[in-house]
This record gives structure tokens, C-alpha cells and sequence, in this order.
């Protein structure tokens, strides 16, 4: 396999999030591999980013034993994985948190509370 050009890609709108779908082959400890991972992102360069960091947390493969076989926009329709179908509903909503008062100074702090702090609404 040669590279014959490396070069950023700028996208047309890159406010606009879309669904990239990453097609790849990477050497691990036992051999080679085969994989397809798709990700939610503004641009490929940050789903390809996304990429390159959750395989070297969740299978430390880092970044020469992976290559890049195909990319692609996938339309919501035709994505396959639900971690990222979870974000396609219109009407999705995250719960409201609130920041937890700390004390002002050092002498209001107390070792052990009366009751656990709520953080949610």
C-alpha cells in the first residue's frame, strides 16, 4: 500500500452535523482485522479524529496499525449502529443539571453531610 497525497478535506457546511460511516483495517496483537464504525460529526476530519481516539482507548491499536479503507456520509436511514440512531429523534432530551454550591470559604466546609446532594432537577 503507498500514499501518494495526504491532504485536510474542508467541508462544504461545517456547522451542519452529519453521519460518517468509516470503513478500516487495523493490526492487532492477534492479526488483522476488519471493522466499520460510523460517528456523528461536523466534518470527516472529526469523525475521523473520533475514530483514531476510541481505538486507542477501547482496542489500543494506535495509529499506524490502522488503515483507512472508505469513508462515507451515511444518510440517518441507513445508519446501522444505535449509538448513533439513539441521536436522530427530533424530540431527544438530556437531563438538566445544576452545579453543585460549594463553599465559599474553608471554614464552611464540612467533612460529612446530613443528606447526598441532589444534582438533578
Amino acid at each position: 500500500l503507498i500514499v501518494s497525497a495526504a491532504a485536510q478535506i474542508f467541508e462544504k457546511r461545517p456547522t451542519k452535523i452529519k453521519n460518517y460511516g468509516i470503513w478500516l483495517r487495523y493490526q492487532s496483537r492477534t492479526g488483522y482485522h476488519n471493522m466499520y464504525k460510523e460517528y456523528r460529526d461536523t466534518t470527516l476530519n472529526g469523525a475521523v479524529e473520533q475514530m483514531y481516539d476510541e481505538m486507542a482507548s477501547r482496542h489500543r491499536v494506535r495509529f499506524p496499525c490502522i488503515q483507512i479503507i472508505k469513508t462515507a456520509t451515511v444518510p440517518a436511514k441507513l445508519c446501522k449502529r444505535e449509538n448513533t440512531k439513539q441521536f436522530h429523534d427530533s424530540k431527544i432530551k438530556f437531563p438538566l443539571i445544576y452545579k453543585k454550591v460549594r463553599p465559599p470559604t474553608r471554614k464552611l466546609k464540612t467533612t460529612f453531610k446530613a443528606s447526598r446532594p441532589n444534582l438533578f432537577m
